[in-house]
């Protein structure tokens, strides 16, 4: 299906609604659920700030190297997503019987002085896989962690050798955007591009 950016932000939250919130988190069949999320918002940023783009993502997981395509001047991007998370945190044992039991007091240093690494790590991982025309794919991945700071300048210079392998690469957090690794043409951002409004604690 082909979505302008707030249509799939829609899609997402009817389905989210539809789901409880243990086999939202928990059930792997939700996983393509959790990508429009990333899709939508992510989308949403781009829009903002280089104009009118869409989306085209299934609403099943199709087993493809790419989760969604950006479309924008007439141009289709494969991406792939990825959610990073604190190292060790496992999401679906904490929705185990329904609501979260996670503490809402969390320590922000560790994402603060190893985001960049934890980042570096995910993109790697998805090198491993060894998907078929890497090349040409975009890596868009989520940043599902607490940090005082995130400075995308950091974030490319230790990411650049395993970013080389991907068209672009592509970060989303909270609240904006940016790109830390150019091409397939993209350009890297100076610094974070705000979304129209704040993610945190929304919808994911």
């Amino acid at each position: 299906m082909r979505y302008r950016p707030n249509e799939l932000l829609g899609r997402y939250r009817a389905i989210r609604e539809a789901t409880s919130t243990e086999a939202f988190f928990r059930d792997p069949a939700h996983k393509k659920t959790q990508e429009m999320w990333c899709a939508a918002h992510f989308s949403r940023g781009y829009e903002k700030h280089y104009g009118e783009c869409f989306v085209l993502i299934s609403d099943r997981d199709e087993q493809t190297d790419s989760d969604f395509e950006l479309e924008e001047r007439r141009t289709r991007h494969p991406f792939q997503v990825t959610e990073l998370m604190e190292p060790g945190r496992r999401r679906g044992d904490e929705y185990r019987g329904g609501e979260s039991d996670r503490t809402i007091l969390e320590d922000w240093s560790p994402g603060t002085k190893n985001g960049p690494i934890w980042i570096r790590r995910a993109i790697e991982r998805k090198v491993k896989k060894r998907y078929a025309g890497a090349r040409g794919l975009n890596l868009l991945v989520y940043l599902n962690f607490p940090a005082y700071e995130q400075r995308c300048d950091r974030i490319a210079e230790e990411c650049e050798e395993a970013a080389e392998h991907f068209a672009s690469v592509w970060l989303l957090n909270g609240n904006a955007i940016c790109c830390i690794r150019e091409g397939s043409g993209f350009e890297i951002t100076n610094g974070w591009l705000p979304i129209e409004e704040s993610l945190v604690d929304a919808d994911l």
